[in-house]
């Protein structure tokens, strides 16, 4: 496991800039339709101020997403591997002769409510910053647009990194396939946390879908693999 992503520390102002964006944008407004004499007034600085440290919107908008992934990847890959050395120990000690298959179901459902819970649990407490960014999606800018598939793009190439590393899923199922399935578990997880957001009081049935969804997926899809039936592609881009 590697990754090179690590949160970083902005200077006051730029904090600032960043922070009244968020706060002007939670409203259901683009980052780029943010004014430079609004941010700065929100922000409480000089808007020649902004040009110190954002080239346009654009760059800020980056900053934001980057943040996102640079505060979220490192600890779901940490958690996926600790978790599933916690749940491979467990298992084993509640039954020492429990097979291979039932082992990686069990461990994988284990790893998988735990990973879920702590992304889930992110979202929650940086709620502005994913409504924004999942905003951006489909919003005006095309720099955005591109990186918010960026990044999710690069949450699925690291959880099916550790599936197959960690022997999650079935190995019928070859590291493109759960690459695949792995961008549809990334998609679907980032628009659960909307739901998990805005409505407090179905956090756990969210929760417990999400999970389910998960495993759902790849259980489903090995066993079509092992019957003939699977057709995803063999290779990713």
């Amino acid at each position: 496991m590697a990754t090179t992503e690590q949160t970083q520390v902005h200077s006051p102002g730029k904090q600032a800039l960043l922070d009244a964006a968020l706060r002007l944008a939670a409203d259901g407004r683009s980052i780029s339709s943010l004014g430079l004499r609004e941010l700065a007034r929100e922000a409480e600085l000089n808007p020649n101020t902004f040009y110190r440290h954002f080239r346009n919107m654009d760059a800020l908008g980056l900053t934001l997403l980057r943040g996102i992934v640079a505060q979220l990847r490192t600890p779901i890959r940490t958690l996926r591997h600790d978790a599933a050395a916690r749940a491979e120990q467990q298992l084993r000690q509640q039954n020492p002769a429990i097979d291979q298959v039932e082992l990686e179901l069990k461990r994988g459902r284990l790893v998988c409510a735990e990973t879920v819970r702590l992304f889930l649990d992110y979202t929650l407490e940086n709620a502005d910053a994913v409504v924004v960014a999942m905003r951006e999606m489909h919003g005006p800018s095309e720099v955005l647009r591109k990186e918010v598939r960026s990044m999710m793009n690069l949450f699925s190439i690291d959880q099916a990194e550790d599936i197959v590393e960690l022997k999650l899923v079935s190995e019928q199922l070859a590291p493109p396939q759960v690459r695949h399935i792995a961008e549809m578990v990334s998609v679907n997880l980032f628009f659960q946390s909307l739901e998990y957001i805005a409505q407090p009081q179905r956090r756990d049935q969210v929760r417990q879908l999400a999970e389910e969804q998960i495993m759902m997926l790849f259980t489903g899809a090995a066993f079509l693999q092992a019957v003939g039936a699977l057709r995803l592609p063999d290779t990713v881009d």
